[in-house]
């Protein structure tokens, strides 16, 4: 059975693969290239995963955000085939409503399943309805920093 090397991921949390949790606290200037090489981890890896952001995504520094999109555009296929949904979890009503369009443009952009939901358990049940596996029955609260 493969696993993944969960000492590795610094900016992704796969400890309830096959959602990964983006930690909030990684997004500081310089965390692209680091974030590249997860994701390249996450698509070697050969299983279908849902990436999971836990607040609205912060605004990022200009030369992560640049080298990122790179990244995607190269990527880009690659992805679609093995991330099956972007989910971002937000409680605030408008925030969730504000990140749900978004949203819209990633999801034509990258061919990628997109939601925004009120809470954890809602998006772990996306995640893992997207793999076909039950989710886990705990909701532990997340704590990153």
């Amino acid at each position: 059975m493969k696993t993944l090397d969960h000492d590795f991921f610094t900016v992704h949390d796969v400890t309830r693969f096959p959602a990964v949790i983006v930690r909030p606290t990684a997004i500081e200037p310089g965390y692209a290239q680091q974030w590249a090489a997860e994701m390249e981890m996450l698509l070697q890896y050969g299983e279908p995963f849902s990436v999971l952001y836990l607040e609205t995504p912060a605004e990022e520094p200009h030369e992560d955000y640049k080298r990122r999109g790179i990244w995607l555009k190269e990527h880009r296929d690659a992805l679609a085939r093995m991330c099956a949904a972007l989910v971002v979890i937000e409680a605030d009503a408008q925030r969730r409503e504000a990140a749900a369009q978004r949203g819209r443009g990633a999801s034509k952009a990258f061919g990628i399943a997109h939601y925004a939901v009120g809470s954890l358990s809602e998006g772990l049940a996306i995640s893992f309805g997207h793999a076909a596996r039950r989710p886990p029955q705990d909701d532990r609260a997340m704590a990153y920093g």
